[in-house]
This record gives structure tokens, C-alpha cells and sequence, in this order.
């Protein structure tokens, strides 16, 4: 009944593994709890058996002018004598990200572009532990290409070792989390992605899909897995609107009923989840079985209820189509209802928080990577881009649901002087005084906050661009509107300003550091440790010593073209100058042995300690500033550059 019900598929069923129940004449618990989604027991330990990695591999690289193609391809590739380990698709959509993203560069070799633009690829790949044999088998399969002419392709590359694997593995990873980065309302979401057809149907299966999808005026992209007949398709909507919402029935129906035609499953790769609702369909008069075995485990329906089965011990089909007492895909709550209810306006403004959608490229175990050292010292979620996103999520719809206007209360602090300050510190102070009386989850969000160290490395690593540092000064500047600052914040925001007057005495300064009862007083008394001392070089002073010429507009404008093109300037940070002065005085070295001429920028604040505490109307003045000095020496076409410590 089993193998009459389901064909043959490079993809288990998920839930409960029937056809694998018994083996020899016992009961396999290992078929019964892999992909039981938690609806049968829970699993405190669990033992793998694993292969060797083979020693040696290589990933051909087929370019097609269409996307179709590729896939009509399945067949072609996968009877190919060669045998190769695996296939990956990526359709034109996800490939023009890859192509527009920086990460191209380093796979560009592999995707000559030529007349005809590049709309699909297949990349298949080898491995065998005999270097000769793997070589065999991939001169077989290129020829094999070159001698079947089923589909029109626009030629093939090789890329040879791991290394080379990888970078053409990663790109396809990258490409596929830019997907989720495109720009508006309507957001890519995997509630259909994970489709398995036997691969000979694969082509016509997704023409009807993609037929489906865009007579609803649906956005998409399309990648996977060619050899198993599985590809991740991601519709774009807008789940705050009532009306797409509504899609997500309509679509899951359909694509349901499509892959029942060609028949495949739902759920190739992902489990069920609430799509459990199709099981009824899918496994027709094996669905009591499923009942059955849930029953056995869970007679009361106590683990993770309305997903797989509900439990039954008859043998009698309950539906024709369905099982009431399962979950459906309309019948949970969605995000986009929270969504909704939060201010447009201040969704807007937090737009670097709110388009997180969960991936979690930023639980990161590899200390090699920058992503986020809050969360790998700390493997607490609440301190990760994803759990502080969520968390401010959370807040803005909390204070939305209070009538609270966090963009109007941000206005009025930027616009707050120092007699709004004064006026508005009883209140604050009152305020931090009975915190403890009063829940706010706002003091959650600010402790989840706290530990970030504004590195921005979320905004560059996460493929949604998540800016923690960006929403973090956004929060803080409402919160210290409602309650007092630490005076470590005052004392860190105007670092900047305070710095040249300290450097006049960094002898006595860093005396003063150096002394035990000091850096206690600082650790306690203002939360900070480990202050670094002053340079006790003046940058200001060498530059006179050396003759190196101050960066105005007087000074660039009576310089000739020629002059010009022959000069730099450098742009002082505060930390280089006054911490790192020798590494200032090395760059001026440096582009001066390299013949030329060298202005330096008069030191000025530029607000990042101000933005980064929250600061944000102190910030906005500060940076206007500076950029109105920058704007008047860019008019001279003199490259500006800046240095930062190693």
C-alpha cells in the first residue's frame, strides 16, 4: 500500500516512517522519532553514524539561457553513467543577486558571461577517494554533455578541491539570504519551499508552479536540490495586509493539490509542521496507521499537538481529507497580525529592525567570524542581532497597543536643549526611582541592549542586514526620555570633545590610570575598565615639526590641478589621533615616501560616541558639522582618506 501510495522519492516522508517501521523482524525506533517533530517523546541524547568524507572532489558548473532548462536538465545529468553525489539549481532570480552582490567577484571565473545572459545553473558535484577515478568520472560526464543535446546549454566549468567548492557553495548561500533582503513591504516566505517530485516531473511541475504564482502577481526566487526533485521556492508577501494573508491558504492549497499531480510531496525536506493538515490527503488510507502509531506514544495528544496525526487507535479513515483536530496553515497565529497592529510610522522608522526574518545567520559558533561577540560570549539569545530585533519588535508594538508615539517621543528629544533637560529631569528621576514598582518591558529590551558593542558587524554578516547599533541608539534615545542616564553614557558620548583638552596633560592623566584606587573608581563608580592611555606624542605638534600642512579650503584652493592630483588628506578619527598617535604619524609617512602630498584635516568631532549611546540629537548636530567641513574640501577632488588602529 505503501510504494501504491507513494512513488519512490530521493526524500523520506517525514513524521513517522512507516515503510521502515520494522527491519528484521524488530521495532526501529530510529525511523519512528527522526522527523516526529517533537509529537512522540523527547530526545535527551542521540547517537549518529556518519561517513567518511571523501579525500578528493569537483563541482561542474552548467550555465543555461533559461531557468527551465536547467531543470529540463534533471534527467540528463542524473542518468549520466558518472553518478554524481548531488545537483543544486539556482534560478535568475537568485542568481542576478549573487551578481549584483560583492560576493560575485570571487566566483566570476566559474560563470564566464558570454552574448547570451546567464538565467540558470546546475551544479553538480563529485567526490571519490581515488583522484583518478574522480577524474574519470568527470571527463565521462563532460563528455556526456557535450554529446546530448536535449536542452541548450551555454557551456560548463570546473571547480577543482574543496577551496574552490566552497567559494561557488557560498555564494549560492549568500545569494539565497539576499533574497530575504529585497527592498518594500513584500517579504520572501518559506510556507510552500520545500516541494519533492520525482525529478523526471520536476520541469513540468514548476511550470504550473511558477503559472500559479504569477497570475497572482507574485515575486519569487527558486533554488534547490535538481537530483531529489526539491526546490525552495519563497513567494514574496506583505503579511500585515489582511488580504495577502489570505494567500497563504489560497497558495498552499493549490500547490498542495499541483503536488499531489505530479506525485510528490509538500514537505520534501522541512517536516510538516502545521501543513500536517494535508497528511489526511496525502496518505489516504495510511493515515489511520499514522493515528495509530501516535496513539502508542501519546494516547492523550500532549506532545506537540496538531502536528503529524492526532492520536487514534481505530483503523477506520476519520476523513476523507482531513482531521479536525489538526492545526492549519490559517489557523495560527501569524506575525503579520502583531505586525499590523504596531505604528506605521514607527515601523518605518525601526527599519532595521523589523525585516529580521529569523534565518539566524547570527548564531555563529566560529570565533574566526566577526558576527556578533555579544552572542558568542554570552550564547544567550536575548544578546544576538535575532533576539534583539524581536525584542524591539515586541516593544514598539507593546507601546503602539499603549498609545505611546515612540517617533513623536524621539522628535522631542532630539529637539530637547538643556532647558528641556532640566525641566524634564524630576520626572526621569522619579521615574528610575519606582522603576521597581512598575513592570516596563522597556528595562528588558534595555538590559538585552546593553550588551552590544555597537560593532556594526550584524549589519555586514547578516544577509537581512539587521543593524543592532542603529536600533539600539533609536531605543536608547526613548528610554533615557523616560528614565536617567548612568553617567558613564555622558562621559563616553562626549569623549570626542573632552579628548583634545585631556591630551594637553597626558603625562598626568596616564600617571593617574596607572594608579590602582583610580581605575576602581572608574569600574565602580562609572562602569568602565580598562581605559586606554593617551598617546604621549601631540599629532597636532609632529605635523608642525614636519611641515605637514593643515587641510582647509584656503589651503586646497591654492593648489593647481596637477597639485591636486598628486595630494591626499587625511581625515583624523578621535581614537587614532589621540590613542594611536603613531599610527597616524606612519601614515603620513607612508604616503609621503610614495611621493605625495600630504594635508591632515584639523581634528574635529565626528558624533559616532554620541550616536552610539543614543545621543541622536547631539549626534545629528555634531555630524551636520563635520559634514559641512568635509563637503567643503571634497570640492577640491582631493581624495580624502582616514586610518583606523590594526
Amino acid at each position: 500500500m505503501i510504494e501504491a501510495t507513494f512513488p519512490p522519492l530521493n526524500r523520506c516522508l517525514t513524521g513517522y516512517d512507516l515503510a521502515h517501521l520494522r527491519e528484521e523482524g524488530q521495532l526501529n525506533l530510529n525511523s519512528l522519532l527522526c522527523g516526529s517533530e517533537g509529537s512522540l517523546g523527547f530526545l535527551s541524547e542521540a547517537v549518529l553514524n556518519v561517513l567518511p568524507i571523501p579525500k578528493h572532489s569537483t563541482l561542474v558548473n552548467v550555465r543555461y539561457p533559461s531557468f527551465m532548462d536547467a531543470l529540463r536538465d534533471a534527467k540528463a545529468l542524473m542518468t549520466a553513467s558518472a553518478s554524481p553525489t548531488s545537483i543544486e539549481t539556482i534560478d535568475d532570480t537568485v542568481l542576478q543577486l549573487a551578481m549584483d552582490d560583492f560576493v560575485w567577484d570571487s566566483v566570476a571565473e566559474f560563470f564566464p558571461a558570454g552574448s547570451t545572459p546567464i538565467q540558470g545553473i546546475n551544479l553538480i558535484e563529485f567526490n571519490d577517494d581515488d583522484p583518478e577515478q574522480l577524474a574519470a568520472r568527470v571527463t565521462a560526464f563532460t563528455q556526456h554533455l557535450s554529446q546530448d543535446a536535449t536542452v541548450e546549454r551555454l557551456g560548463y566549468t570546473l571547480a577543482e578541491g574543496r577551496p574552490q567548492i566552497q567559494k561557488v557553495y557560498a555564494m549560492r548561500k549568500r545569494s539565497v539570504g539576499l533574497l530575504g533582503n529585497v527592498q518594500g513591504e513584500k517579504r520572501p516566505l518559506p510556507f510552500v519551499e520545500d516541494t519533492a517530485v520525482p525529478p523526471e516531473h520536476l520541469a513540468d511541475f514548476i511550470t504550473e508552479f511558477r503559472a500559479a504564482l504569477d497570475a497572482r502577481k507574485l515575486s519569487y526566487g527558486m533554488f534547490g536540490h535538481v537530483d531529489a526533485g526539491v526546490l525552495h521556492v519563497r513567494p514574496a508577501l506583505d503579511m500585515k495586509d489582511p488580504a495577502q494573508e489570505a494567500l497563504i491558504r489560497e497558495i498552499s492549497d493549490e500547490v498542495a493539490a499541483l503536488t499531489q499531480k505530479y506525485g510528490g510531496l509538500l514537505w520534501g525536506e522541512h517536516g510538516k509542521g502545521v501543513r500536517s493538515e494535508y497528511g489526511p490527503k496525502f496518505f489516504g488510507e495510511l493515515y489511520p496507521c499514522l493515528q495509530q502509531v501516535k496513539a502508542a506514544f501519546d494516547p492523550h495528544n500532549q506532545l506537540n499537538p496538531g502536528k503529524i496525526a492526532s492520536p487514534s487507535e481505530s483503523t477506520t479513515l476519520i476523513a476523507k481529507e482531513s482531521d479536525p483536530e489538526l492545526l492549519t496553515v490559517d489557523g495560527v497565529p501569524m506575525r503579520g497580525q502583531l505586525d499590523r497592529t504596531i505604528d506605521e510610522r514607527a515601523w518605518q522608522a525601526y527599519d532595521a529592525a523589523v525585516y529580521c526574518n529569523g534565518n539566524g545567520a547570527c548564531y555563529n559558533y566560529d570565533v574566526d567570524d566577526p558576527m556578533c561577540p555579544s552572542w558568542k560570549a554570552t550564547r544567550d539569545r536575548r544578546h544576538s542581532p535575532k533576539g534583539r530585533a524581536s525584542l524591539i519588535r515586541e516593544w514598539l508594538r507593546l507601546q503602539s497597543q499603549a498609545g505611546i508615539d515612540v517617533v513623536e517621543e524621539s522628535r522631542k528629544k532630539k529637539a530637547e536643549r538643556t532647558w528641556g533637560f532640566i525641566k524634564s529631569f524630576p520626572k526621569r528621576a522619579m521615574n528610575t526611582v519606582s522603576r521597581q514598582q512598575h513592570h516596563d518591558y522597556s528595562h528588558e529590551v534595555y538590559d538585552a541592549m546593553a550588551g552590544c558593542l555597537a560593532c556594526k558587524s550584524c549589519a555586514g554578516q547578516c544577509p537581512i542586514k539587521v543593524n543592532v547599533p542603529q536600533f539600539r541608539s533609536q531605543f536608547l534615545e526613548v528610554y533615557h526620555g523616560r528614565y536617567l542616564r548612568p553617567l558613564r553614557d555622558y562621559v563616553i558620548g562626549g569623549t570626542e570633545f573632552m579628548l583634545p583638552a585631556l591630551t594637553k596633560m597626558a603625562p598626568l592623566y596616564n600617571a593617574a590610570l596607572g594608579q590602582r584606587w583610580v581605575e576602581q573608581l572608574m569600574q565602580k563608580g562609572l562602569g568602565i575598565s580598562d581605559s586606554p592611555a593617551l598617546s604621549r606624542a601631540s599629532v597636532k605638534k609632529q605635523l608642525r615639526a614636519w611641515g605637514v600642512a593643515e587641510a582647509t579650503p584656503t589651503s586646497l584652493a591654492l593648489l593647481t590641478e596637477q597639485q591636486r592630483a598628486n595630494s591626499v588628506v587625511i581625515v583624523q578619527d578621535a581614537f587614532t589621533t589621540h590613542f594611536e598617535a603613531k599610527l597616524v604619524m606612519d601614515v603620513v609617512e607612508l604616503l609621503s615616501r610614495l611621493n605625495l602630498r600630504v594635508f591632515v584635516m584639523p581634528f574635529s568631532a565626528n558624533g559616532k560616541p554620541l550616536h552610539v549611546q543614543g545621543f541622536l540629537g547631539a549626534f545629528e548636530r555634531t555630524a551636520e558639522k563635520q559634514a559641512k567641513r568635509l563637503r567643503a574640501l571634497s570640492e577640491f577632488e582631493v581624495p580624502m582618506v582616514a586610518s583606523t588602529p590594526p
